[in-house]
């Protein structure tokens, strides 16, 4: 539900990763078969070599940890400066970008919630988690990058929350990969950021969603374009978020089969 009182805003507080969730993260998104193996093999091969040669999970996330302490403390200066750049930087804009999500998306932050947390990892891949109210951030990279990656996993949970509302008979674990209620979530995500005119100039973004996203087309257009100019034809016709969540998941189950492409 939505109010047109002042809204609760949680607040947004970045630590160091735990080395056993790291561990952990590190070993889920290298394995073969999965999703973003082929950016882990490109920024840590070695790490594959590594978990090639383990025996069992025990072990691999054991090399998992000691490879991720190794990072840490060889980097640990350049860590720590990050976290704190990072925070200071999102804490400029935290409150209005969340107040505007909350107005776009015609939903209250929910109050028995009151901190994101956002763990700086070495990780290359930056995931949500929904139900701890987490995120990973990288250390790596400009801080605009980070404000861009920071902005796209907050706006997930925002998004989630609606979603239940519209379509309470969906069932949460369709909000995770491979689902196709995740998928939408993915092309729309980047979609608002661009497009929602006060969040685009606090938060500049520069990415469109996935590299695979502009190889997808639907009607001789990329994905990407096609589900722009639906949002945008909503914005312009002063549909509600429901309206709009309605449509567009219409949409994406119409084209499902080239949704799934990526």
């Amino acid at each position: 539900m939505f109010t047109n009182d002042k809204v609760f805003i949680p607040e947004v507080r970045f630590e160091l990763t735990p080395i056993e969730m790291e561990a952990d993260l590190l070993y889920s998104f290298s394995r073969p078969e999965g999703r973003f193996i082929n950016t882990m093999n490109k920024v840590y091969p070695d790490l594959k070599d590594i978990l090639e040669k383990s025996q069992n999970k025990e072990e691999a996330i054991s090399k998992c940890r000691e490879f991720a302490e190794k990072i840490i403390i060889q980097d640990q200066s350049v860590i720590l400066k990050a976290k704190d750049m990072i925070q200071n930087d999102w804490n400029m804009i935290s409150d209005e970008f969340m107040t505007i999500l909350s107005k776009h998306f015609e939903t209250d932050w929910l109050e028995n919630k009151d901190v994101i947390t956002g763990y700086v990892s070495i990780l290359p891949i930056f995931p949500r988690f929904l139900s701890k109210f987490s995120i990973c951030v990288g250390y790596k990279g400009t801080i605009l990058q980070a404000r861009e990656t920071i902005a796209h996993e907050i706006l997930h949970f925002l998004w989630f929350k609606k979603w239940k509302e519209v379509f309470p008979e969906i069932s949460e674990d369709k909000y995770e990969s491979p689902n196709l209620v995740w998928r939408l979530s993915e092309i729309m995500d980047p979609i608002i950021l661009q497009c929602q005119p006060e969040i685009k100039k606090l938060i500049q973004p520069i990415r469109w969603g996935y590299s695979s996203f502009k190889d997808i087309k639907i009607d001789d257009i990329s994905m990407t374009e096609y589900f722009v100019r639906i949002y945008n034809n909503c914005v312009k016709d002063k549909k509600s978020f429901e309206e709009s969540l309605q449509i567009l998941w219409k949409e994406a189950q119409e084209h499902r089969n080239v949704i799934e492409r990526f």
